[in-house]
């Protein structure tokens, strides 16, 4: 499947560049049939842009999907730090006109996958059954993953109360082991609809610290594929996307799929 790609400078650009990334990618066809669609941003902490999903790119998409679909919209994530609907008031999401939804607030339901290497089972807000979800992140470098991007997003539906603990962190489990495994298992459970990202900056150098290139990235993409959308924001991050192993890994993992039992499609 092909990625939409368009150029952006300003912010001011986000609604006609969304506009025409997700006719490209096809994004109500993607969506159709859903009564209630997730906007999935990287809220992982309370700091702003580029280190968090900036709050225009979601408005437009919010925006785009309204004008285009009869289903509720919402968006939903679940911090690493802090309050999630906190951070997103810190960052301008109130004014999206959207209901915001901290997916660590909700009722835990359980699910389980043979094919999955080390997330055979796991703990999900009970709110995204039924739901289509749109991984809406920054692209960002990452200290220990190299890049955190559409796949590697949905880190942040995993539910606090069973993923905390290894340290601050409230999903620090996943660090607690192959972690690039961990991510590629989510495929199975968690694979987005459609994928946006927000590459109008960029972050280099790491995912809680890092810097806006110079200069910024100015790309905005989607797609309904989330390997081949993270796999074109690494190139435009600079980096190989063979060299990501998460990557690789979910494709062969999905590649082996008999079925789509999950998927983000939560039975």
């Amino acid at each position: 499947m092909s990625v939409a790609t368009a150029s952006i400078v300003s912010a001011d650009e986000f609604p006609s560049a969304m506009e025409s990334v997700l006719d490209e990618a096809g994004a109500v066809e993607a969506l159709s049939g859903f009564s209630r669609i997730i906007i999935k941003p990287n809220m992982v902490n309370s700091s702003p842009p580029p280190i968090t999903t900036d709050a225009r790119c979601v408005a437009a998409l919010a925006r785009y999907l309204t004008e285009r679909l009869n289903a509720e919209i919402i968006i939903a994530d679940g911090s690493g730090e802090g309050n999630t609907i906190v951070n997103m008031d810190r960052n301008g999401y109130r004014e999206i006109g959207v209901p915001l939804v901290d997916l660590d607030a909700q009722p835990v339901r359980t699910y389980s996958d043979p094919r999955a290497v080390v997330y055979r089972e796991v703990h999900l807000p009970d709110y995204l059954e039924g739901a289509a979800l749109v991984s809406v992140p920054p692209a960002k470098d990452h200290t220990i993953t190299k890049v955190t991007l559409g796949l590697k997003n949905m880190v942040g539906c995993l539910h606090a109360k069973h993923y905390g603990g290894y340290w601050s962190y409230k999903k620090s489990q996943v660090h607690n082991g192959d972690e690039d495994q961990i991510i590629a298992d989510l495929i199975l459970y968690l694979e987005p609809h459609l994928t946006v990202i927000d590459a109008r900056q960029g972050a280099t150098g790491g995912h809680l610290s890092g810097v806006v290139p110079d200069p910024p990235l100015g790309k905005l993409l989607a797609g309904t594929d989330v390997i081949e959308v993270d796999r074109e924001a690494c190139r435009i991050l600079g980096h190989d996307p063979d060299s990501i192993r998460y990557l690789s890994l979910a494709g062969a993992l999905r590649d082996s799929r008999y079925d789509r039992p999950h998927s983000g499609r939560l039975k």
